[in-house]
């Protein structure tokens, strides 16, 4: 039994990133959806398992490709990619994630 099930809606969002497991890099990857407590990541050939704790790398679209980090623990595995917790909040991820969020809402509103 998991101890933390997720209660909180993720948006629908598709941003790039970059992973690192044990001080290895395994790629770009692109979520699925995120909020500011976790995200899911499609991969096309999962190499993480649960309980795995990754690094990842946030490609800021609006400051000249700059990174924002943030460590995540897997806690769901599947075919189609990974669930993450975040460890704990980052204010520069969170700035980027919201920015992300209104430029996605923008975008929506301009169709």
């Amino acid at each position: 039994m998991s101890l933390y099930h997720r209660t909180n809606t993720r948006t629908s969002l598709a941003l790039e990133v970059q992973l690192q497991f044990k001080g290895k890099n395994l790629g770009h990857a692109c979520t699925r959806n995120i909020n500011p407590f976790g995200a899911f990541i499609e991969l096309s050939e999962p190499e993480l398992v649960t309980d795995d704790f990754i690094g990842i790398s946030f490609t800021n679209k609006n400051k000249d490709k700059a990174c924002a980090m943030q460590k995540g623990l897997v806690m769901h595995a599947s075919k189609e990619g990974v669930g993450i917790l975040f460890a704990s909040y980052n204010e520069e991820f969170g700035t980027m994630l919201e920015q992300e969020m209104i430029q996605a809402d923008n975008n929506e509103t301009d169709t």
